[in-house]
């Protein structure tokens, strides 16, 4: 078999990967840096696989990592709730509506306030090393939490009132 064959065959089987994984739920995004995390290791892997064992392999692989950024973002979740619950709610259990509730209120952030969110209560990273990140006065990064933290609040309570 020569290697443009082979290549046209392996652009064949991504572009059905990526489609098969947006089919079951990845964004396109997500779907696209799976499929380049398995070339990058079949590249890695320094192999060559038959025909017949190269669509399998390359399904299984992309399975696998797909479940991993499942699991990664539904931990995710699960830690961002655990925070938030416990800074403004003394609750000792989340119930799935409150959960639900903040799960859309944060889909409503931009980027810098979610990352604002995630580096100081996620990654413990302190005011000042925000600032550095940033560079922002620390007074800015304590201003934009506040506001961030606010702006959950409202949008949780807004959507309570709705339902």
């Amino acid at each position: 078999m020569n290697i443009s064959r082979y290549e046209a065959l392996l652009v064949t089987y991504t572009l059905e990967i990526q489609r098969y994984l947006v089919k079951h739920g990845a964004t396109v995004s997500d779907a696209q840096d799976i499929v380049q995390d398995v070339l990058v290791k079949l590249i890695q892997a320094d192999i060559i696989l038959s025909p017949d064992k190269l669509r399998p392999w390359l399904y299984r692989v992309a399975l696998s990592r797909f479940y991993d950024l499942y699991r990664r973002k539904k931990r995710y979740q699960a830690l961002l709730n655990e925070q938030f619950y416990l800074l403004y709610g003394n609750q000792e259990y989340v119930d799935e509506s409150s959960a639900f509730l903040l799960h859309e209120a944060i889909k409503k952030l931009d980027d810098y306030q979610l990352a604002l969110i995630v580096l100081y209560y996620e990654e413990d990273k302190s005011i000042k090393e925000l600032s550095s990140i940033y560079q922002i006065s620390e007074a800015k990064v304590k201003t934009d939490l506040y506001r961030v933290r606010q702006k959950l609040k409202r949008e949780m309570e807004q959507a309570d009132e709705r339902n």
